[in-house]
């Protein structure tokens, strides 16, 4: 999978168990990723409204990944069950430009 201004790419869905997570920055600014079981009312944003409240998701976050410089390569191991998640990149207003994608887990 990928990172760039303001895209994360994805597969479409991935088998429920261990699953390891080759993230590749291919944007010009360092980039993280925090993967989480999906909410039906959405993620919560913290009162600057620019990022997520990563607090109120702790029950949730199956994994995430420090930021990564450009052109790096990240592994991330998590254990996902079956469900929607949503994987998004919480650095100052990249969620909101759009830095965010869905995974299915079956």
């Amino acid at each position: 999978m990928s990172e760039r201004d303001f895209h994360v790419s994805a597969p479409a869905s991935v088998p429920a168990g261990d699953v390891q997570l080759a993230v590749s920055n291919r944007g010009p600014e360092a980039h993280e990723l925090i993967v989480v079981r999906a909410h039906a009312s959405g993620l919560p944003l913290r009162a600057d409204g620019l990022t997520v409240n990563e607090e109120a998701l702790d029950p949730v976050i199956a994994g995430t990944l420090e930021p990564g410089d450009p052109g790096s390569r990240r592994d991330l191991q998590v254990h996902l069950v079956p469900g929607r998640y949503e994987l998004f990149c919480n650095m100052s207003g990249h969620y909101l430009g759009g830095m965010h994608t869905d995974l299915v887990v079956r």
